[in-house]
């Protein structure tokens, strides 16, 4: 369970405005990845939430009549990721968003809350920074947008004034028409980790391709905020680009960050990795921008009718604050337990429970349906022991409100079985392999790897170890997991 005062479900934008409006000390969630997990640490205790997660027309990429492409602020971190126009246009958010955790946090955390936290090493921002994106916000007074870098006021803090929830990232055409970037992470490790230092860089050639016309350089903890090096910026417009002049911008950057020491790294070594992230950053970039300029299709034309995005269309706006009656899904008065009924559709079968408001998923397949193969482990979205999938999508149902599941089908391991209860071919691999060993966290990684063999695609044992990096196994063994679900995959391809 978890420590929340009240939880109001908003029915619309309107209807969100109009809670924060009514309860002032509320708090938004949107995916929960940031939310939840500081609940679960005592940091947002017995506070009220307002739940925005429900709301689908902030899902969605596309893009408006005159080519701005709009990404809806609950748009998950997967989804951007796999959008055609994110591809086509700007590919390095993708990259830079799926960079981001583990595959179920990518799918459960949106770019919303990732910038609206305020933290200086959220993957998107400086990314965000790099395209010079437009922050639209709807609230009492209407809709509003603010460039992205006035934002950010300072660590944790963002300009969401009261009763405001951030309903899109704008990326205005002129800021990606012609560019082309790169974004680096530094961390500790290569998945669940958040970045020492993040570099993203976009830049725009001369026609003849000799020069920088024009180029961004954008950093996450290199500062309380993420930030453009604008003296680097200044330096390199107009150089050729030769290894010399990409040296002398990446020794400028010093004159823009300021890092900080902490456990992570030190200022020292955080300075020394700007400078060596930034030169990497823009060989790549500009290797990308040259490559794109010989490209045959290099029209530029960026016509909504050139992809179907089916979430929104490309000039829908989020609706105006209007006189909608307030929903409120679920509260505490007088410090009472309050329910809602939940009906949903688990392993095939129809469900309906009534459940805590206060309850994850994990707590409801447990508790109510006695499917123990969900594990209680971190609780905090780390260790992928709990991992169920939800509407063809693998998430951590610890931090995944059982509320939310209402309409969704659910699968869990037991799932698997046969009518005769024999195993999957699946199951069978990891015993085939011997990819179990105590056991705890086996059934969310073949979860996992339900999801990976469904999409029907080959995949090469990097990506395999890619897209299994949401789950940590105390025992080790990882090979074998790979191992199984290879062969598996191999067998069921025919290969």
């Amino acid at each position: 369970m978890y420590d929340m005062k009240a939880l109001y479900e908003a029915e619309s934008i309107a209807d969100a405005v109009r809670l924060l409006q009514e309860h002032p000390q509320a708090q938004v969630i949107a995916g929960g990845s940031d939310v939840l997990v500081q609940m679960r640490e005592g940091k947002r205790a017995g506070a009220e939430l307002v739940s925005i997660y429900g709301l689908d027309e902030l899902r969605g990429v596309t893009m408006e009549e005159d080519g701005t492409i709009r990404i809806g602020s609950l748009t998950s971190f997967s989804h951007i990721t796999k959008n055609p126009f994110i591809q086509k246009y700007i590919g390095v958010l993708g990259e830079a968003v799926d960079l981001v955790g583990g595959p179920q946090i990518r799918n459960i955390g949106t770019i919303g809350g990732n910038t609206c936290n305020g933290v200086t090493s959220a993957d998107s921002a400086s990314t965000l920074f790099a395209w010079d994106a437009l922050v639209e916000l709807t609230g009492p007074g209407g809709v509003r947008e603010i460039p992205i870098r006035d934002f950010y006021i300072k660590a944790g803090k963002v300009d969401i004034r009261p009763g405001e929830i951030q309903t899109a990232i704008l990326i205005p055409k002129e800021s990606y028409e012609g560019y082309a970037g790169y974004y680096i992470k530094y961390a500790m490790r290569n998945a669940m980790d958040i970045a020492t230092l993040g570099c993203s860089i976009n830049v725009k050639l001369s026609e003849d391709r000799k020069r920088f016309t024009d180029l961004r350089i954008a950093y996450g903890v290199a500062g309380p905020v993420p930030m453009r090096a604008v003296r680097a910026e200044a330096e390199g417009r107009g150089l050729e680009v030769t290894e010399e002049n990409i040296e002398k911008i990446s020794d400028t950057v010093l004159e823009d960050v300021n890092p900080r020491d902490s456990w992570r790294a030190s200022k020292a070594f955080r300075e020394h990795i700007s400078k060596v992230l930034c030169r990497r950053a823009l060989k790549e970039a500009a290797r990308r921008a040259d490559s794109m300029m010989q490209a045959p299709d290099n029209s530029g034309e960026t016509s909504a009718e050139t992809m179907e995005m089916p979430e929104r269309t490309a000039n829908e706006k989020p609706e105006a604050v209007s006189g909608q009656k307030k929903h409120v899904i679920m509260a505490e008065p007088g410090g009472g337990k309050q329910y809602k009924l939940v009906r949903c559709r688990i392993n095939g079968v129809e469900r309906e429970t009534m459940v805590d408001v206060r309850a994850s998923l994990t707590d409801m397949l447990r508790n109510d349906y006695s499917l123990t193969s969900v594990k209680k482990g971190c609780e905090v979205g780390e260790c992928g022991a709990c991992n169920v999938i939800i509407d063809g999508e693998c998430f951590n149902s610890c931090i995944y409100l059982a509320v939310w599941a209402d309409g969704k089908e659910i699968r869990t391991l037991e799932g698997l079985m046969g009518p005769d209860g024999g195993l999957s071919d699946i199951q069978q691999a990891f015993i085939d392999e011997a990819a179990v060993q105590c056991g705890f966290c086996t059934p969310g990684v073949i979860m996992s790897a339900v999801e990976i063999l469904e999409s029907g695609k080959e995949y090469t044992r990097d990506e395999l170890r890619k897209l299994l990096s949401g789950h940590l196994c105390r025992c080790t063994g990882y090979e074998n997991i790979l191992n199984a679900v290879e062969k598996t995959m191999k067998k069921r391809l025919g290969n």
